[in-house]
């Protein structure tokens, strides 16, 4: 990880009170260590909370904060940057129930993908001994665990006009609409192309794991009658749900497999709008030169539909509907 730049403000809200911010007037040390160590583990506590992918809002005037990114790319000016997305912030923490927090700007370069990640953290209580004395004192420290809010922006996709370039945690506190609004994110990547990720990184773990056909036949259907009940109960889909359903003997090793691999991209958790977005779990899609075949996967399971080597055989079927298409 290569640290570009890093800045911490304060924004503060006590209860019935207007927020104030209290700016820093300087950049922290990208080359120091503690700040360096800093960043990797708030990168590494982004990654574990299964960050959800979405874009930004269309509208640029109401949703402004990508233009200062924009503006940022230009003049490279990150202090300045900051302090314009302190005031937006400002703006937006306006509602009642919003505390403040401390806000961290930060932008890396990692594997040769940059990103900008914006992370609000609050403080949490900590016992520290003094080793002379053997007192016992509470120390307040920055929560990393916890992340309250958070974006990342891979501003290589971005700027490249790719989707899928924007992701963000709702946090622990009941009220995040504000630091959605204060981003502009649109919520949520389609339910078609969130179910797709979410096949293609299944299918990928279930080579890394070698499963057998049996294993894949058998998670595949389980993760399939979850989408149904999902979908069926308008429930979200949570990626910490389909890792159990994958494997039951070690629950999280799914998840813990995407977090650890950069090029998989699925969402924590997304409603799914159409049954049609998921039938790629239950429903098998072959095309070629001349020819498309559909069919339920479960007729494999019956043994109606055969493939020997890469011929595909298909049993019992309607002998009428067979012999209008050969019109025999």
């Amino acid at each position: 990880m290569e640290l570009k730049n890093i800045v911490l403000h304060h924004i503060k809200r006590e209860e019935n009170k207007s927020p104030e911010l209290n700016i820093s007037d300087h950049l922290l040390d990208k080359t120091d260590t503690i700040v360096i160590e800093f960043v990797n583990k708030l990168i590494k506590s982004f990654g574990a909370k299964n960050p959800t992918y979405g874009e930004f809002h269309e509208d640029v005037v109401a949703y402004p904060f990508q233009n200062l990114v924009q503006d940022y790319r230009l003049d490279e000016d990150f202090l300045a940057f900051s302090m314009e997305s302190m005031k937006l912030l400002e703006k937006e923490i306006q509602v009642p129930q919003a505390k403040g927090g401390y806000v961290v700007f930060t932008h890396y370069k990692h594997s040769d993908v940059e990103f900008l990640i914006t992370i609000m953290l609050d403080k949490a209580e900590q016992f520290t001994i003094n080793d002379e004395s053997l007192d016992i004192k509470k120390l307040k420290t920055l929560d990393i665990d916890k992340l309250a809010r958070a974006n990342r922006i891979n501003l290589n996709k971005w700027e490249n006009g790719d989707d899928l370039y924007l992701s963000f945690i709702k946090g622990t506190r009941d009220v995040s609409s504000y630091f959605q609004k204060f981003i502009g994110n649109t919520d949520l990547t389609s339910s078609k192309k969130n179910s797709q990720n979410l096949k293609d990184a299944i299918s990928k773990y279930m080579r890394n794991e070698n499963f057998t056909d049996e294993q894949k036949e058998k998670a595949n259907r389980e993760i399939a009658d979850y989408l149904q009940r999902q979908f069926t109960n308008n429930l979200d889909v949570e990626v910490n749900s389909v890792s159990a359903h994958l494997n039951p003997d070690n629950p999280l090793s799914f998840v813990n497999y995407i977090q650890n691999d950069d090029d998989l991209e699925v969402s924590g958790n997304y409603r799914l709008s159409r049954k049609a977005d998921f039938n790629i779990f239950h429903r098998a899609k072959i095309t070629g030169n001349g020819f498309k075949v559909e069919f339920e996967k479960n007729l494999i399971r019956k043994g109606k539909v055969i493939r020997e080597g890469n011929d595909l055989i298909f049993k019992d079927l309607n002998k009428d509907e067979l012999d209008k298409q050969f019109e025999v």
